[in-house]
């Protein structure tokens, strides 16, 4: 359940900007917003991105077949992108 509020203050432009491509999505500005920060906050940064090159090319863990390895990587970090998912389908109701 979301508790906590915030205010961003938009240039009037680009506030009929999200406007304009919420309603072409058919969804609310709010989860726009909501949506491009939890990309920005679940996304690796480069430190962890190199860290993780680094323990693949150490060899040190079997990580398994590279078809299980792409699976894995496709899949992306899936409990954060359920709860996207799922405030998605809220804001459009």
């Amino acid at each position: 359940m979301k508790s906590k509020r915030v205010e961003v203050l938009f240039d009037p432009k680009e506030y009929r900007t999200l406007e304009e491509k919420a309603q072409t999505e058919g969804r609310s500005v709010g989860s726009m917003i909501r949506e491009a920060v939890a990309m920005y906050v679940v996304s690796p940064s480069e430190r962890e991105k190199q860290e993780a090159l680094e323990w693949i090319f150490a060899g040190e863990d079997d990580l398994g077949s590279w078809e299980e390895l792409k699976d894995i990587i496709q899949r992306g970090p899936a409990e954060e992108m359920m709860e996207i998912e799922r405030d998605l389908e809220a804001d459009r109701r």
